[in-house]
């Protein structure tokens, strides 16, 4: 049976369970404090109708998609630095009078539901609701999935990678291609993490003795430690542009 698409303006009782699964598509530290992390509740609690659900015949969730309004004047060089600034603006200043666009923050799908279509399936219905909601079609800060694997390798060299049938080499960004996106540029700092370096040795399980760039389970990047005894995240994404309407 094929899941039912709804968002949390119709089904507020899903928000704790969304949350979980965006959560759990994640590295644990993914969700630590940053400008745009503080906000995501009130992405939530501002935008219900752009957190898009697919709920199975038993109720259950199986895929969710978290996006915002945004005003996009629909060139690259107007683009916002990265996820950070879109939660901040979207939340400390409320939606925009005339949204140009909807900016998707996050795809996550139940690991026992992958390969299914679940994450095309909601892309297609974002790109549909951009038609009324976002005239200039959906913008999203892609975070490709198989990067953690190539943790030294600039993002934008990467993002260019090839597989040898020439289709791109990362999945997710694959996928978004795939579906007629195209890449617009890079967010070389879309959400920044600051912590106490003990925070993140708790997180490594071992000791980051001075500074310099350690290896993080699941990061895109290195994490940068400096002589302050902190250690930052900077996540680079990759940024692309569906046009609204079907693919």
């Amino acid at each position: 049976m094929e899941p039912t698409l709804t968002d949390l303006s119709r089904d507020p009782w899903l928000l704790p369970v969304v949350d979980a699964l965006t959560g759990a598509n994640m590295p644990a530290f993914m969700s630590w404090e940053s400008p745009g992390n503080w906000r995501w509740h009130g992405m939530y609690e501002r935008y219900p109708a752009h957190q898009l659900c697919l709920v199975d015949g038993e109720g259950t969730l199986v895929a969710a998609a978290n996006g915002v309004p945004v005003r996009w004047d629909g060139t690259a060089s107007s683009l916002p630095a990265g996820s950070d600034e879109v939660l901040v603006e979207a939340v400390d200043q409320g939606p925009p009078d005339r949204p140009d666009a909807v900016c998707m923050l996050s795809v996550s799908v139940d690991c026992a539901h992958r390969a299914a279509g679940h994450a095309e399936r909601l892309l297609t219905e974002v790109r549909a609701r951009a038609v009324e909601h976002g005239p200039r079609g959906v913008i999203i800060p892609v975070r490709p999935t198989r990067k953690p694997r190539y943790p030294l390798i600039p993002i934008e060299e990467y993002a260019d990678w090839r597989r040898p049938d020439g289709r791109c080499f990362d999945p997710w960004l694959r996928t978004h291609l795939e579906l007629g996106a195209r890449r617009l540029g890079i967010a070389p700092r879309s959400l920044v993490i600051r912590q106490p370096v003990a925070r993140w040795e708790e997180f490594c399980g071992h000791p980051l003795p001075g500074p310099g760039d350690y290896p993080l389970s699941g990061g895109l990047v290195p994490l940068r430690v400096t002589d302050d005894g902190h250690g930052t995240y900077a996540e680079p994404n990759v940024w692309v542009h569906h046009p609204a309407g079907p693919p």
